[in-house]
């Protein structure tokens, strides 16, 4: 994962790059992408390749090149169709909304093609991503056309607001918040309640502790106890929910489990 710098770091969470064209196709087994809960939105592009997700039938359906997603409240599985090369752009979901101008209640566990959605100065985009020579020119193009947008519309931010969606220990002060009006405010901004960003707030951390391997040795009781869980049965019935498994197993299949590359980033 690309992390950015300066201004652009209250926007951007972070640019993802994932390829598999250099792997022997087609693969042994299925090869599935599985993606956890999140609390932002975010905009992908495959570069080469397909994949394909459930519809609401639970049919499988080719995804387009240019995909908008929203927050997530449960974890998803793409199926690869043909070798992929991908670019995520992750925004935070009020600084989506403002680069945007979609509303990520309106997203909410939801991956729509973009086609209709975006306006017609993000149609240049994709062939601009294709025509980059690697990786780092492409975050350096996304970051160079993004902070531009940014400057435009960053008077309209809610710094307040930008806090409590980049840290736990930031939000605490909203979801001591009761009033409904509020709450409300805050899930048509943001695309969850208060309780929801918090609960996949958690997660991510918990995720990102258990995949970083600097991190201070301890417990898996200690670290629930860290996060805030309960306890470590709490978290691990919460990560099992969130995403696909409880801190027990995730922390091998990171690891070493290709479907789980996304955790990696």
């Amino acid at each position: 994962m690309h992390h950015p710098q300066g201004e652009l770091a209250e926007a951007l969470h972070g640019i993802g790059f994932y390829s598999t064209v250099d792997e022997p196709w087609p693969p042994a087994q299925p090869q599935l992408n599985r993606f956890p809960a999140m609390v932002y939105c975010s905009l992908n592009f495959f570069t080469e390749g397909a994949a394909a997700l459930p519809g609401d039938d639970g049919e499988l359906r080719a995804m387009s090149d240019l995909i908008v997603s929203g927050p997530r409240t449960r974890p998803i599985a793409s199926l690869t169709l043909a070798p992929l090369r991908t670019v995520g752009i992750v925004l935070y979901p009020d600084a989506f909304a403002l680069l945007t101008g979609l509303a990520p209640a309106a997203l909410q566990d939801r991956n729509d093609p973009a086609d209709g959605l975006l306006d017609d100065t993000w149609a240049d985009w994709p062939q601009a991503l294709r025509a980059c020579a690697d990786d780092a020119a492409q975050a350096a193009w996304i970051e160079a056309r993004l902070v531009e947008r940014w400057r435009a519309v960053r008077g309209r931010w809610d710094a307040e607001l930008g806090a409590s969606l980049r840290s736990i220990a930031a939000s605490a002060p909203e979801l001591g918040v009761g009033a409904r009006q509020t709450q409300r405010q805050y899930r048509a901004r943001v695309g969850l309640s208060p309780a929801q960003a918090r609960r996949l707030q958690r997660m991510n951390a918990a995720v990102y502790a258990l995949r970083d391997p600097h991190a201070p040795a301890r417990s898996l009781a200690d670290l629930a106890a860290e996060l805030g869980y309960a306890d470590q049965a709490h978290m691990a019935r919460e990560l099992r929910e969130l995403a696909f498994l409880p801190p027990s197993r995730l922390e091998a299949h990171i690891e070493t489990d290709p479907e789980y590359w996304p955790y990696r980033l």
